[in-house]
């Protein structure tokens, strides 16, 4: 008997390729632009390949803090849920906080090109980077996360965009702007090969069932209520009514020069202090004085220390995913909804801006038995 009852959680199949555009949306470019629809899915690994070739004179310096991970402005799967009937867009997030979520909820950094970049008159620089696109609760058991596939066979559409951006959304500023092109050569595009890691136990074996599912979208913060200097502002409202099973923060300056309808951080900083994350008035459920210490209890669990700007709150610390937090008695109740929301110490500055990424529950896994 197998000790997980299916014959692969994990198999990685290419699936196809998004072709860059420049500051456009784009789909993968078979299946009409679907995602397979015939196996359930684990998640995606998307990696991105092109060069850089940077002009004669009067180039950049320097990557801004996102890096060439802002090349892709925004991921999104969505599509249309046979037996929920509703539209369900259930990843909606920037291009740098799902590589870096990647990062923080696996074992380390996916290897990338180049180890370091050339910003002299004419340099080249091919680079590749891979983000890690979990359909699954990260970091939980094998048998937690077969209860959270991705269902695609009962999805009547299953799309990915790339929302891609521009050189202006990489690189410092510039006089002339770098060049790019496919991987290796100086004509071309750049292109992001799409894999599915895909889970696979015959049809029966899922028969029955109706897998959970998880949200993965983020909400940001911009304007005088995070650039003004003050104690114990609320920040955001956080979301009600299911399971948080994580909030990514990312504090810093964003960059000025980027193409209209894009968001790249020029830097990142730890500019949030007295951190809380409160249920009603008077209750924090979370509360933390600096982000150093969300980042050193986070180097105890995982091993790995999160970069300067970002902090984890991971309610499921401890790989249990019924630690996740329920904000499902917040909706109502006696005197109405309770508050749920993010306060802080802010140091303000000019241009900065708060990302919240957000791991919601929404659909917990549902088994039916038939009986004679």
């Amino acid at each position: 008997m197998r000790p997980i009852p299916i014959s692969s959680l994990t198999r990685l199949e290419y699936i196809g390729s998004i072709n860059y555009s420049a500051n456009t949306p784009m789909q993968l470019n078979t299946q009409g632009g679907n995602l397979p629809l015939e196996k359930y899915l684990w998640g995606l690994v998307l990696t991105v390949r092109g060069r850089a070739t940077m002009p004669s004179s009067g180039g950049p310096s320097a990557l801004l803090a996102d890096g060439p991970y802002a090349l892709v402005n925004q991921i999104v799967v969505e599509g249309y849920h046979r037996p929920r009937a509703q539209m369900e867009k259930f990843i909606d997030l920037p291009g740098p906080d799902a590589y870096w979520s990647g990062v923080f909820f696996s074992e380390g950094a996916p290897p990338s090109l180049p180890s370091s970049w050339s910003f002299s008159g004419s340099a080249t620089n091919d680079f590749e980077f891979h983000i890690l696109l979990p359909f699954v609760p990260a970091r939980v058991s094998p048998f937690e996360q077969m209860n959270y596939l991705l269902d695609a066979p009962n999805y009547e559409s299953l799309k990915l965009t790339l929302y891609w951006a521009d050189v202006a959304s990489m690189f410092t500023s510039y006089t002339n702007a770098p060049t790019l092109s496919a991987f290796g050569g100086s004509t071309g595009s750049p292109v992001c090969l799409v894999h599915g890691i895909f889970a696979l136990a015959g049809a029966s074996r899922f028969a029955g069932t109706a897998s959970g599912k998880l949200w993965r979208y983020y909400q940001r913060v911009t304007g005088s209520v995070i650039t003004t200097s003050a104690t114990g502002v609320r920040l955001l409202d956080l979301p009600k009514g299911y399971y948080i099973r994580s909030l990514i923060l990312k504090n810093g300056t964003l960059a000025t020069g980027v193409t209209s309808g894009n968001v790249a951080y020029a830097t990142l900083a730890d500019y949030l202090n007295q951190i809380k994350i409160m249920r009603g008035l008077n209750n924090a459920v979370r509360y933390i004085t600096h982000p150093s210490v969300a980042r050193a209890e986070w180097s105890v669990f995982r091993d790995q220390v999160p970069q300067t700007g970002y902090l984890v709150f991971d309610f499921a610390l401890s790989s249990l995913l019924g630690e996740s937090f329920s904000t499902r008695d917040m909706i109502a109740g006696p005197s109405g909804t309770v508050d749920f929301y993010l306060q802080a110490d802010v140091t303000g500055i000019s241009n900065e801006a708060l990302t919240v990424l957000i791991d919601e529950v929404r659909q917990l896994p549902v088994s039916a038995v038939r009986r004679r």
